[in-house]
């Protein structure tokens, strides 16, 4: 897929970036190379990502933003069900930010919903997650809000409030 530049796109861990520019920069003092050069959205701090074209694996982990009407949908669907806990702490860490940097509003909401799950069968029994779900949670509804908000054209802030007038759900961002 071709982006230009001024384009809403999500990247990996760095999540929601406009493409800031498109140009020729060498590092290194290596021959100049074409990049996107990628400005997060909704960071406190100043940052920027260089992504260069000739790096296929890297440009394939640039996708749009979601539209309005797919953010839509997926509202529409909520809560989504996704796959079982994983027990293995590690395996689960693994497994769960990877699905934060690298998946789809899908899989992302359906992770909230199993964290989220698991939270309330904890807390019946007057435990509560520990601080790495805890972390993977904050990151993956961080991810969603972010996403969302630029899809539909609204603060992050936002998110919460509209999915939960829109769905009932409680317990979302």
């Amino acid at each position: 897929m071709e982006f230009k530049i001024g384009d809403n796109i999500v990247y990996g861990g760095n999540g929601v970036c406009q493409i800031d520019d498109i140009k020729d920069i060498s590092f290194f003092h290596e021959q100049p190379q074409k990049y996107y050069v990628l400005k997060p959205l909704f960071v406190k701090q100043a940052a920027v990502v260089y992504v260069p074209f000739e790096n296929k694996a890297q440009v394939s982990r640039i996708q749009p933003v979601l539209s309005k009407k797919e953010a839509i949908a997926l509202i529409d669907a909520l809560p989504i069900k996704t796959g079982a806990w994983i027990e293995d702490r590690n395996e689960r860490k693994e497994m769960f930010s990877d699905i934060v940097a690298n998946g789809a509003c899908e899989e992302i909401l359906g992770l909230i919903n199993l964290i989220n799950t698991k939270a309330s069968e904890l807390s019946k029994d007057g435990k509560h997650l520990n601080a790495q779900d805890e972390r993977v949670l904050a990151d993956a509804k961080n991810r969603i809000n972010n996403e969302f908000a630029v899809a539909l054209e609204i603060e992050p802030d936002g998110v919460y409030e509209m999915i939960h007038e829109k769905t009932g759900i409680e317990d979302f961002a």
